[in-house]
């Protein structure tokens, strides 16, 4: 973005100073062809009354004598022809070659030929020019012709416009300078929102925003401070709420099931009490799953913040674990199940994540694919070090998993239409969303290669 407002300015701006340059450029040019003209034309009228005297009243030593003067002075060739073309007087070698004949024979029909060509770096070094001798009436008595010399004049203007392009740059530097400070000072609030909207996509809180720039993005920086200070409180207490929602739902669950229990075992009420047990269990794994939840959560908020709660607490940050070793500690349930757990793998591997959080992640996903994979059913665990980080797969064999389903999975509270009627609170897979955000991980579902699901858990090194 910096280029496309920058680039615009330098382009306008060059225009600006070569539309300005050119015409100084010019002007300095006409100046200096115009000085040599006026100074040749005034020494040309000196000669031409003497070669008129010369011509009129014969004898030509004084004429050569005041043309080898002016040679010597000027460095400039000078040759004077009678009327009938021979020459009288010459000084510097000029010869009446064709070049010289032809303007003088111009000039001898009484038109002065002094036009000189534009001084410029790149003219030519000299000049010829002509001036008629007129003895009486409008007759020609001859012709004087002089060679200019225009190296000097050609030096001036070189010098002239040399400084004029280096003033020419310094503009540009100027300019571009300007532009520079004009574009940063533009930019600045745009790249800081920027960077903020990254830092609030990726769920890390944003560093606050500046007032810069011009009025309105010093508007639009206050508002999205504010905005941003609004969501993040929002979700803050979204989190305190389900927490302590469940905090105090724990009291009341619990002197139900008190009052239930103590009250007296009628036979013809048994399956009824037997179905509010039931359900006071599935409302307590429920809140005890929320609880969960709110926690993950919140350790995630804070991971994405800069603070890690997990260490300030004490608590482990890294764990070495094997496939086989986490898969122990399931394995009896994954046999009640009627499921097959592959995890043959012992090479212990290095997880940046708390044991733990770790075995919760592992339990829920195994439990996931024992409560929906099926009977019979084979899962695999695997956990290996690659060279992009540590991954931890779940794959089953399930035969009930729709495409559809794997965009929705993860979703708090979200189970998938053929599962409905099964015990579960829909929480597990989002709790493990949550521990890998805490954890700097990422978990991704997919199609697994065995036909049922795929779960997996990345921890990228950085």
């Amino acid at each position: 973005m910096k280029l496309r407002v920058l680039l615009p300015l330098l382009v306008f701006g060059l225009i600006a100073v070569i539309a300005v340059l050119i015409p100084v450029a010019q002007s300095i040019s006409d100046s200096r062809t115009q000085q040599v003209g006026l100074q040749r034309q005034a020494s040309l009228d000196q000669v031409v009354q003497r070669a008129r005297t010369a011509l009129v009243q014969g004898g030509t030593s004084s004429l050569q004598t005041y043309i080898d003067r002016f040679h010597a002075v000027y460095g400039e060739a000078v040759l004077v022809l009678d009327e009938s073309g021979n020459t009288v007087a010459s000084a510097g070698g000029l010869s009446p070659d064709p070049d010289v004949r032809a303007i003088a024979g111009a000039a001898s029909r009484a038109l002065p030929q002094v036009s000189l060509p534009q001084i410029t770096p790149w003219a030519p070094d000299t000049a010829l020019v002509a001036v008629p001798v007129i003895a009486a009436g409008d007759l020609s008595t001859g012709v004087v012709v002089l060679q200019v010399d225009l190296a000097r004049a050609k030096e001036d203007v070189a010098a002239a416009w040399t400084l004029v392009a280096l003033v020419g740059l310094l503009l540009l530097a100027v300019l571009m300078g300007a532009s520079l400070a004009w574009t940063r000072w533009i930019l600045r609030p745009v790249r800081a929102l920027d960077a903020a909207v990254a830092a609030l996509t990726a769920h890390r809180r944003p560093v606050p925003l500046r007032p810069t720039g011009p009025p309105e993005l010093r508007r639009l920086s206050r508002a999205f401070t504010t905005m941003t200070d609004e969501v993040e409180n929002t979700l803050e207490q979204q989190r305190g709420f389900v927490a302590d929602a469940s905090h105090q739902l724990r009291t009341p669950l619990a002197a139900i099931r008190l009052r239930i229990d103590g009250l007296p075992r009628d036979p013809d009420a048994a399956d009824d009490l037997a179905a509010v047990d039931h359900d006071l269990d599935r409302l307590e794994h429920t809140v005890e799953r929320m609880l969960t939840l709110a926690n993950a959560e919140h350790r995630a908020s804070a991971s994405r913040n800069g603070y890690d709660a997990g260490r300030d607490a004490g608590a482990e940050r890294t764990c070495r674990a094997s496939a086989s070793a986490l898969a122990d500690l399931h394995r009896w349930r994954m046999d009640e199940a009627g499921v097959v757990l592959d995890a043959d793998d012992e090479t212990p591997v290095e997880v940046p994540c708390g044991r733990a959080d770790l075995e919760e992640m592992v339990q829920v996903l195994l439990d996931n694919a024992a409560n929906y994979a099926g009977r019979g059913a084979r899962v695999q665990l695997a956990l290996r070090d690659e060279a992009a980080g540590v991954m931890l797969r779940v794959d089953d064999s399930g035969t009930q998993l729709a495409d559809t389903d794997l965009e929705s999975m993860g979703t708090r509270f979200w189970r998938a239409p053929t599962h409905r009627s099964r015990p579960g609170t829909g929480l597990g897979l989002a709790i493990v969303a949550e521990l890998m955000r805490a954890a700097g991980g990422s978990l991704r579902f997919e199609r697994s290669s065995l036909g049922g699901l795929g779960a997996r858990l990345d921890w990228r090194r950085s």
